[in-house]
């Protein structure tokens, strides 16, 4: 029977996405444990969070938490660490435990996670995203309002779908220049946009290798708009910070990129 396993690209939570580690001791920096954990940990698939902290209280040694996206490499490296063949060079035996972390809410990754998530599986060239709709809307003197659609493709699959994003701020702020506002708000509606589509992605991975994608056609934007809005299909996902966003420009690929955050805090 195949493995199947299903990843939506929102905050993993629960145990079964979880590896705690209780004690790493050795004579080792909290900097060597932690590019040491994200090396071994990460060839058994992508990590969302690493966090490794001192005990303190002057018990020595450092614990870690460990959380993948996919549950199925969570179990795997588990099974690694119970037969010791997971090792930190100047520590001694990993122990590890189970946590009681838990979670219902299904909070959206980040732009950038998004991406890092859509390229682990499906590769730079799997997916696409277009800029559908992205305008300056009428609103009060002291308020600047963007809205934007995006639409994110994914032709190996013949799959597609849209995402809108609204985002409204003072025309004027501390320490902050008009224009500058402008882009800022441009650009905060475009990843807005960019997320809202993402949350409706489903992977589905068979036996850890095998990806096919499905869309979520049950889950609703944020605020109505209208899909035949009628402007110009642009390439574009990102706003310079230098000038006033007239047209999209074309937006590189982000870099991978896992901090050393706090186990509850959204990347």
């Amino acid at each position: 029977m195949a493995d199947v396993e299903v990843i939506e690209f929102s905050v993993p939570q629960g145990s079964a996405n979880l590896l705690y580690l209780p004690e790493i001791l050795g004579d080792v920096s909290v900097n060597q444990v932690y590019d040491g954990l994200y090396q071994s940990f990460s060839k058994f698939g992508l990590l969302y969070q690493l966090t490794v902290k001192e005990k303190g209280d002057g018990v020595p040694g450092f614990y870690a938490y460990i959380r993948f996206y996919s549950a199925r490499c969570t179990s795997r490296a588990r099974a690694a660490v119970l037969r010791q063949d997971v090792r930190l060079h100047g520590c001694q035996p990993f122990k590890v435990s189970r946590s009681s972390s838990a979670g219902s809410l299904r909070i959206p990754l980040a732009k950038y996670k998004c991406e890092e998530l859509a390229n682990y599986y499906l590769g730079f060239s799997g997916w696409r995203s277009t800029v559908l709709y992205h305008k300056r809307e009428d609103s009060d003197p002291l308020t600047v309002k963007y809205v934007s659609v995006m639409k994110l493709e994914f032709p190996q699959f013949g799959m597609s779908c849209e995402g809108a994003g609204l985002t409204e701020a003072a025309s004027i702020e501390d320490g902050e220049s008009y224009v500058s506002v402008i882009v800022k708000t441009a650009k905060k509606s475009l990843g807005e946009a960019l997320i809202a589509a993402w949350s409706k992605v489903v992977l589905v991975v068979v036996d850890g290798v095998r990806v096919t994608v499905e869309i979520n056609t049950t889950k609703a934007d944020a605020f109505f708009y209208n899909p035949l809005w009628d402007e110009p299909v642009v390439q574009v996902n990102e706003v310079e910070e230098a000038q006033v966003p007239t047209e999209p420009m074309e937006e590189t690929e982000p870099q991978p990129d896992i901090q050393a955050d706090g186990e509850t805090e959204n990347s």
